[in-house]
Parts: C-alpha cells; sequence; structure tokens
C-alpha cells in the first residue's frame, strides 16, 4: 500500500510539472511574440505566470533555454502529427498536402505564431552565441518523405530537391500569413488557403517525380 502511494504521489507531481510548464510555455510564447525575446525579461514572465523567479528559473535556466522549449515542444506535436498522417499510408501528393495544410491553419488561426517565429529568426541572428537551435524544422519531414511511396520512384538527389522545395513553400506561407495579420499595406496580400496549398503538392511532388524518372536522373 506505501508503494502505490508512493507512485501515486509521484504521478501526481509529474502532472503538475507538466501543467506548470504548458502555463509558462503560454504565457511566454504571448510575451515573446508581442516584444521578442530581448524585450523580455524573466521576472516579467514569471509574473505573468504568476510564480516567483527561482520557480521560473527552477524549469529552465534563462529566456533563450524557455524559447528552444517552446520551438522543441511545437516540433514535438508536429512530429506526432507526421506519424499520424503517414499511418494513413496516403499518396506522397496527399501526404505533402496535408502537411501544408497543417502550416496554414498553424498561421492563420493563431496571429502569434508567425509573429514569434519571426521575432525568434531575428534575435537567433543578432545573437548567434547566445541561441542556438540544433534541431532542423523539417529534417523528420524529409524522413516521412523517405519512407513514403515516393522513395520508390525518386532518387536521394530527388528527395533533397524536394526538401528544398517544401522548405521553400513553408516559408512563404510564414510570410504570407505575418504580411497578411502584422504588416499594413495597400492591395491584398497573396493568401494561402486549403486549394491553393493542394494544388501545389501535386505540382511538386508530379514535378520532382517527372524530373528524376522522366530523365534518367540520379
Amino acid at each position: 500500500m506505501k508503494k502505490s502511494s508512493s507512485h501515486s504521489s509521484a504521478d501526481r507531481g509529474g502532472a503538475h510539472e507538466r501543467q506548470m510548464r504548458k502555463r509558462i510555455y503560454e504565457e511566454a510564447f504571448r510575451l515573446m511574440a508581442e516584444k521578442g525575446i530581448d524585450g523580455v525579461s524573466m521576472r516579467e514572465i514569471a509574473e505573468k505566470v504568476q510564480v516567483t523567479k527561482p520557480v521560473l528559473y527552477y524549469y529552465f535556466k534563462n529566456k533563450e533555454d524557455l524559447c528552444l522549449a517552446i520551438i522543441r515542444e511545437r516540433a514535438r506535436q508536429f512530429n506526432k502529427f507526421l506519424e499520424g498522417v503517414l499511418a494513413q499510408e496516403i499518396t506522397a501528393p496527399r501526404l505533402l498536402e496535408e502537411v501544408f495544410g497543417r502550416h496554414v491553419d498553424f498561421f492563420q488561426k493563431d496571429p502569434d505564431n508567425s509573429k514569434f517565429i519571426a521575432r525568434t529568426i531575428a534575435y537567433a541572428l543578432s545573437n548567434p552565441d547566445k541561441f542556438k537551435y540544433k534541431g532542423k524544422p523539417t529534417e523528420r519531414l524529409r524522413d516521412v518523405f523517405a519512407a513514403s511511396p515516393l522513395k520508390k520512384s525518386v532518387t536521394e538527389k530527388g528527395l533533397e530537391d524536394l526538401d528544398r522545395l517544401v522548405r521553400a513553400v513553408l516559408l512563404q506561407i510564414m510570410l504570407s500569413a505575418y504580411e497578411r495579420m502584422h504588416m499594413l499595406h495597400e492591395g491584398k496580400s497573396k493568401e494561402y488557403d486549403r486549394e491553393t496549398v493542394g494544388r501545389l503538392a501535386q505540382i511538386i511532388i508530379l514535378g520532382v517525380e517527372a524530373y528524376y524518372r522522366g530523365n534518367g536522373r540520379k
């Protein structure tokens, strides 16, 4: 009985820490999206979360560490999404359409997502010694395409080119959302929707397949 009680206490403690991390993520994300990493202090984050600074430092050693944790959590959620899509055994164009659509939803449903990424990139470029993200945003995505039916018709070089094309479209989706939501300009910005990204997915996959298969390139 004592062992069971001990496990129960540990479970409660783990749940509490997960909830606290989630609260910190959410509040820090909003503050950093609005002010940038350099415009926010750990004291301000602690006050927003309604905890003391020592509690905040218990979870994260500094605001750069906290920002990286937010990025890793977003990457974890995206990788989980990829695993779910791949498990459906769908075609490569459909797989890419789902990936593009996920990004359209991600940036359009919450304006702070594009602001957070734009400000984080700017901070990383200005502070290369203080802020380094070792992961590659589309690394797991490339592995997913390599494991898909596309592997049968496209060479390794083809997968590399596909990765470059996908990166370009994902960046444009983010920049388009940022421009539409946060910048004042005349005229209508080019928005991405499900229909548009579905068309792009078909063009990219069919184009890469035709180039490497039709021309015998390796």
